[in-house]
């Protein structure tokens, strides 16, 4: 017996125990004298009181007596008001046949093939499941088809007178044997089916088990109620912890800490309906914490020089599906186009690796995205948000790289930034290179368009010998990866190009960041 069968048992050893029904016995000896009683708990040997031989009785049957089937011999006998089964049978003597007066008997008529006694009605016949059918307690009435008269099983036909002693020597004359077969026996025996119980006799037989099984429901459903109220007792502890431990700690660069704390802090928001002091702040630093926990393990431009080296389809993308996919990169950035301008929203940031003829560009992806088409933010504007990968595909003229349409959050905690290293740039704080005043005999040179000049190999060099060289860049970029960033300038290159340096600092180095490569598109 499983753990499931001893507590069943158990809650039913709680309740009142139920009637048992007494269960009579009628068993024979060898010697044919019937012995009666009732049933017990265990089985009997007993002696059969007219000759002392041994019998066996069975116990008592765990199971409830089926009915007792109704034959038609009991219910004719019944109706007969004739003797019961148990009352002895007469007996008499054997006659034989050449006997029997010939004369006195009553032969019947031939009866064809489905008809039936003279002056009796066709019977059809017996069908076993509209005899179920007419057992049913509910239902429609189906009715039974006519039977014959009932007669009494005792009743025996008349002995014919015996025959005169001349006669008994001559040969009795052949018996007419009807022709065709016997008519069909009407009725047939019934099918007894069970009532059902109904469901107060099922509840009533089943009352300790729903008696224990309503307990343990009362004392779970007790014990979550009161889990669920201290837990919302504790939800204005949480938020405010979040506001006051989990807040500061993004800001200093502990991601870790504040991703928990303020993860649990929007949850409890969420829990209370955001009807708190602090809800909106909270969860929209719970969501800068999500991002810059779960930043990609690489930079982009690494990604891309890999996805452009595996020629197999299938294994990049479960190396992507393993390494990237959902995972999440800063990006800081000026829009360059819109749908209304150019049909689609773009950014000034590129992600460029080099090759041995000419560099991989990447272009990020908005479409779709929601925190774009939201904001719908104008050409000029400079944005910092975070976002989800979702793929890298590649298309004419190089690759494009997806966002996930829903995972745009925007930076407002700056300080968080200083923790990766992104000192604040602006365009006026950038020294620009004063110009040598202007010579009325040098104007027409100066008007006219100098020769590109060659280009230098920057590699190493930090922010401010780059802007000593090259002065005050156009517009500048960056992206951030797990470790790493990548702070790109763009300056006007020669004959209609334009020339991307990227500077690359690693956030666990000190130091300035340097020179990485440097790239001419047009």
């Amino acid at each position: 017996m499983g753990l499931f069968g001893k507590a069943k048992k158990f809650v039913k050893g709680l309740g009142p125990a139920e009637p048992v029904e007494p269960q009579a016995f009628r068993v024979s000896c060898p010697e044919g004298h019937v012995i009666r009683g009732r049933r017990t708990e265990g089985y009997q040997a007993l002696r059969c009181p007219d000759c002392g031989a041994g019998v066996f009785v069975l116990p008592q049957s765990p199971l409830p007596m089926p009915p007792a089937p109704a034959t038609r011999a009991d219910e004719a006998a019944v109706g007969a008001g004739g003797p019961s089964d148990d009352a002895p049978i007469p007996l008499a003597d054997h006659v034989p046949e050449g006997a029997i007066d010939e004369g006195e008997v009553e032969w019947l008529e031939p009866v064809e093939p489905g008809a039936g006694l003279p002056g009796e009605q066709p019977t059809p016949a017996f069908d076993p499941v509209e005899a179920a059918v007419s057992e049913l307690p509910e239902g429609e009435e189906v009715p039974e088809p006519p039977r014959r008269p009932p007669t009494s099983p005792t009743t025996r036909p008349r002995r014919p007178a015996p025959a005169p002693a001349g006669d008994r020597g001559r040969p009795s004359p052949p018996r007419p044997t009807p022709q065709g077969p016997r008519p069909a026996r009407p009725g047939g025996r019934r099918i007894l089916v069970p009532d059902r119980p109904s469901l107060r006799d099922r509840v009533r037989r089943n009352r300790p088990m729903l008696v224990g099984l309503a307990m343990v429901v009362v004392v779970l459903g007790t014990a979550a109620f009161s889990i669920y109220r201290n837990a919302r007792r504790d939800y204005p502890t949480m938020v405010q912890r979040g506001r006051d431990e989990g807040i500061p700690a993004l800001e200093d660069g502990d991601f870790d800490l504040a991703h928990r704390l303020l993860s649990r802090a929007a949850e409890a928001v969420e829990a209370l309906g955001g009807q708190i002091g602090g809800a909106e702040e909270v969860r929209q630093a719970a969501r800068e914490a999500a991002i810059f926990v779960d930043l990609i393990p690489d930079r982009l431009e690494a990604i891309l020089d890999e996805r452009a080296r595996t020629v197999d389809e299938s294994r990049w993308q479960s190396t992507f599906d393993r390494f990237y996919r959902g995972r999440s990169i800063l990006l800081s950035a000026e829009v360059t186009g819109t749908p209304a301008a150019s049909g689609r929203f773009e950014i000034n940031y590129r992600v460029l690796n080099r090759t041995a003829t000419s560099p991989r560009v990447a272009r990020i992806d908005f479409e779709g995205f929601r925190l774009f088409e939201s904001g719908s933010p104008e050409v000029g504007a400079r944005l910092q948000f975070g976002a989800r990968l979702e793929a890298i595909w590649s298309e004419e003229g190089g690759y494009r790289i997806q966002l996930q349409p829903e995972s745009g959050v925007t930076i407002t905690h700056v300080e968080a930034l200083d923790a990766l290293g992104w000192r604040p740039i602006e365009a006026a704080a950038l020294r620009p290179i004063d110009p040598p005043p202007p010579h009325p005999i040098l104007l027409a040179t100066l008007l006219t368009p100098p020769p590109p000049p060659p280009a230098q190999d920057l590699k190493g060099q930090t922010r401010e010998q780059v802007q000593e060289q090259l002065g005050t860049p156009r517009s500048y970029a960056r992206s951030a990866s797990q470790g790493e960033s990548i702070e790109q300038w763009i300056f006007d290159g020669p004959s209609g190009t334009r020339q991307y340096i990227n500077f690359r600092r690693s956030t666990g180095r000190s130091g300035p960041a340097v020179v990485d490569d440097q790239f001419f598109l047009r």
